[in-house]
């Protein structure tokens, strides 16, 4: 099957967390945590329009500074999300520099704070002021990532807040192969604008049309009808750091429903699952059943325990098995 996905995993599963991840119909691409970001070309970096840290321990915000160095001397704007907090995590990240120089620089640093409800925090750190936050109320309808992407979240227990993040990708609207040459309609910018009103729902908006017969008035339901097929949006999930709690088993099923992508962690085996409920991360058996549960077609595991690396094959096989016609690759 197509993706129109591609992953690039930046270091080893068994190495901190960082996730670099381009979509077909995208302009920029995404980087979801921030660990150690070392297996990365800095064109790669400066691409990177928004960055979704699911939590600020070290081993996936790690790789912060190597974001701010890459983009500094840009005229680029970057969005990061994080949990509650966030926001003092970049500006302690921030404070630890001298700034004095920079103030014919153009870069602008966006961070959301994420929370269980509206509005959410939102501060703008921009270099020529010497990157002093500037922190106002955040409250969009829906989080808008360009391109027809939005973003959903959710909260999960990690001793601290972990999120999750959901990347939604728009329905794709097609037009029938040889459709136009049937009903005589000459292909041209009312093609984009019949797409443009489906995706806002418009069905009686009335478009001009042109057609080997002059220009003719058709509704956008008519044409629907006639000339469009649609495609399933491809959804990519994103969970990682969760306690192996009934709590989190029950949101994470729920939040990647039928995602056509979940990557999620597997950080200790079966035997080790004492071991998992102490450092509260998920067990390659529960993450599975999260997997098979959720309806998602494909699944990605990240996040090893890096003491599995010395035996990897018994590792690997028992992560696998079961699923492993389902590894997105």
């Amino acid at each position: 099957m197509k993706h129109n996905f591609i992953i690039k995993p930046i270091n080893s599963p068994f190495e901190d967390t960082a996730f670099f991840v381009r979509n077909i119909y995208k302009k920029k691409a995404f980087l979801l945590d921030c660990g150690r970001l070392g297996n990365i070309s800095n064109s790669e970096v400066l691409s990177i329009s928004d960055i979704f840290i699911s939590h600020a321990h070290v081993d996936h915000f790690y790789g912060f500074d190597r974001i701010l160095r890459s983009f500094l001397r840009s005229e680029k704007h970057i969005r990061f999300f994080g949990p509650p907090g966030i926001i003092e995590n970049v500006s302690g990240k921030l404070r630890g520099y001298t700034w004095n120089l920079v103030q014919d620089y153009k870069f602008t640093l966006e961070v959301i704070e994420l929370s269980s409800k509206k509005p959410y925090k939102r501060a703008m750190f921009r270099s020529y002021e010497s990157f002093k936050p500037e922190i106002e109320k955040y409250s969009p309808e829906k989080i808008d990532l360009g391109d027809g992407f939005t973003l959903t979240f959710q909260f999960f227990d990690h001793g601290t807040i972990s999120v999750g993040y959901r990347i939604n990708e728009f329905i794709h609207i097609n037009i029938k192969k040889n459709s136009c040459e049937q009903y005589g309609f000459i292909p041209g910018k009312w093609l984009t604008e019949l797409k443009d009103e489906l995706r806002k729902g418009n069905r009686e908006t009335i478009l001009n049309v042109s057609t080997f017969d002059g220009t003719k008035e058709y509704s956008i339901k008519e044409l629907e009808e006639m000339l469009v097929i649609y495609s399933p949006a491809q959804d990519l999930t994103f969970i990682t750091d969760n306690a192996p709690t009934y709590e989190n088993y029950v949101k994470a099923i729920n939040f990647a429903e039928n995602s056509h992508i979940l990557l999620i962690e597997s950080m200790f085996m079966k035997t080790d699952v004492t071991h998992a409920v102490k450092k509260k991360h998920l067990t390659t058996d529960l993450a599975k059943n999260i997997f098979c549960k959720s309806g998602s077609k494909y699944v990605k595991f990240f996040h090893f325990a890096p003491k599995y690396e010395k035996e990897k094959p018994a590792f690997y096989q028992n992560l696998y098995n079961g699923v492993a016609k389902k590894i997105f690759k």
